[in-house]
């Protein structure tokens, strides 16, 4: 720079610094304009003489986020892992090729390409994770990443897809899916560090049990794997803030003309419940990494499914770990189904003046109205009738039919929970709040498929898995009989099977003993031997089924 330019800038910087505009400096008189120029350096030079008493970089509050930031990543960056989904491709390419049109898609080279090279169907991160009360380190990542992929014990699916996971030293290994779900889009993976010979206490585990509740306005941190380019290990780094806590992405289009019950069972509401919104953009591969507060706690998974499928591409979403969440992690790491808790009600929104009509005294302005109450149903059982308004669930305001849902869903089946309801019958003296408390029954699994349990909460007995009447939708009758349990598999070749039972009938008793949960039909068969009657039942219009069947030993 030429000493005529050096002035220029060093002007341009006092003049910043003393807030005169150089718009201002320029429209002015001449005379005005040098005196301007004069006031502005005086400043600029009384900032440099008192130079040494502004802050130092250690005490910069900028440099010590910077370095806090720093510390976060370095702790927590060993934890987390690059996952890439692979499906072989076809050795020749055609038109006719159902890979044609996909995006890695094509021709497969004539030499073996090595696996850095290759383009994965799927990809995004994951981070260890263990049980309290054990050393294991299991992966925790997004469903949606990992669909497809093979179920434990084995390493590779039928179809010879694999989930190659890239740890934090480079090194790989292979994984298998133990547990998912697909109504919270969570799974947890066990890697196979025998074959890769990797010791798993080499890698450290994020706590996941006692982080604190994330905050509206809280820095957050997040690491990641987008476009796939963790395939050295080292994952990529960004931070922003939480934007909002209650977020609702749905998958619908705007033109969509559903009902809004369709709506609800295809929303991301009903995946993942209530999404952290965070004005952190995740690019494609965002899928799975960890939400950490400046203090390196883990309080939210990453999730780039809510953006794609919603309407708010360019925000970040997260699922929060809340009490919610815990509960599935547990559920996941266990190896079994999660269940979520119903109580057997149709509900619909009630708006705020008509709920002021009301007269509850409650500081709410809406809330969720029970539109009819299935016969039968925990909601029955305790006088929940339609037209009453449910507005609170253990302790928790409900503001909306989403709400309800997910308040309920906090809970498993058995659970026992207190509901404050309006009731608004006749007569009139009858109607006020009042607290019940309800025994929950099980929420019907949509996509069953998707469902992946590796250590059952049940053993399967004499080839027969059962489950809540309730429990499957595919199998769910018009009017729910809760008295009995449904059988979700009879395994070929059992005793079961020869006996003529099938998938989606219903059994009420054993050796006439009534059973209405999956719990009761393990206790009630567990010590049976020889010959064991069942009185067998399903709703098919057609020929319908009640009647009594042995199954031998």
């Amino acid at each position: 720079m030429q000493p005529t330019q050096d002035i220029v800038g060093l002007t341009a910087i006092y003049l910043r610094v003393a807030r005169i505009p150089l718009k201002m400096i320029f429209t002015q008189p001449a005379p005005f304009r040098i005196r301007l120029i004069h006031v502005g350096f005086r400043v600029f030079v009384g900032i440099l003489a008192v130079g040494n008493t502004l802050p130092s970089p250690a005490q910069d509050p900028a440099i010590a986020l910077e370095e806090s930031l720093i510390k976060v990543v370095k702790q927590a960056e060993p934890s987390v892992v690059s996952i890439s989904r692979f499906k072989p491709m076809p050795d020749i390419f055609t038109e006719k090729s159902e890979f044609a049109h996909r995006p890695f898609g094509g021709w497969k080279n004539e030499r073996q390409r090595n696996a850095d090279d290759e383009l994965p169907n799927d990809f995004g991160a994951g981070f260890l994770i263990g049980p309290s009360n054990s050393s294991e380190r299991y992966l925790l990542t997004n469903y949606h990443l990992v669909r497809g992929g093979p179920i434990a014990p084995h390493y590779e699916s039928d179809d010879g897809t694999e989930l190659r996971i890239r740890l934090s030293d480079r090194r790989a290994c292979l994984a298998a899916i133990i547990a998912a779900d697909p109504r919270s889009d969570l799974a947890v993976l066990k890697l196979n560090w025998e074959k890769a010979n990797i010791k798993p206490i080499d890698f450290p585990r994020l706590e996941w049990e006692n982080a604190t509740s994330p905050r509206k306005g809280q820095f957050v941190i997040l690491l990641g794997n987008p476009y796939a380019i963790a395939r050295d290990g080292s994952a990529s780094v960004s931070w922003g803030l939480v934007s909002n806590l209650a977020r609702q992405p749905i998958t619908s289009d705007r033109g969509d003309h559903r009902s809004h019950d369709d709506v609800a069972i295809d929303s991301m509401f009903n995946r993942l419940g209530l999404l952290m919104q965070l004005d952190a953009r995740l690019n494609l591969g965002g899928s799975g990494g960890p939400v950490l507060n400046l203090k390196g706690e883990l309080i939210g998974i990453s999730t780039s499914l809510a953006a794609i499928e919603g309407y708010e591409k360019s925000a970040g979403f997260a699922i929060p770990i809340d009490v919610l969440t815990r509960r599935i992690i547990r559920t996941l790491l266990a190896g079994q189904e999660v269940e979520y808790g119903m109580i057997g009600i149709t509900p619909q929104e009630i708006g705020p003046e008509e709920f002021q009509e009301l007269n509850t005294g409650l500081p709410q302005r809406t809330a969720a109205l029970v539109r009819a109450v299935h016969p039968g149903s925990p909601a029955h059982r305790v006088g929940i009738t339609a037209g009453d308004v449910i507005v609170n669930v253990e302790g928790q305001p409900v503001f909306c039919v989403n709400d309800l849902m997910r308040l309920i869903g906090l809970h498993a089946p058995e659970s026992k929970i207190d509901l404050i309801v309006w009731k608004r019958g006749l007569p009139i003296l009858e109607r006020g709040l009042v607290t019940v408390r309800v025994k929950l029954v099980k929420w019907s699994a949509r996509d069953v498929e998707g469902i992946i349990e590796t250590r059952p909460r049940y053993p399967a007995w004499r080839g027969i898995s059962v489950d809540y009447a309730t429990g499957r939708s595919v199998h769910l009758p018009r009017s729910v009989d809760y008295n009995r349990v449904l059988i979700t598999k009879v395994a070929v070749g059992s005793p079961g099977h020869t006996a003529g039972l099938q998938q989606g009938h219903f059994i009420s008793r054993v050796n006439n003993a009534p059973v209405t949960t999956p719990a009761e039909f393990a206790n009630a068969t567990r010590i049976l031997t020889g010959n064991v009657s069942l009185h067998l039942s399903d709703d098919n219009e057609e020929s319908p089924l009640d009647r009594e069947v042995v199954i031998h030993e």
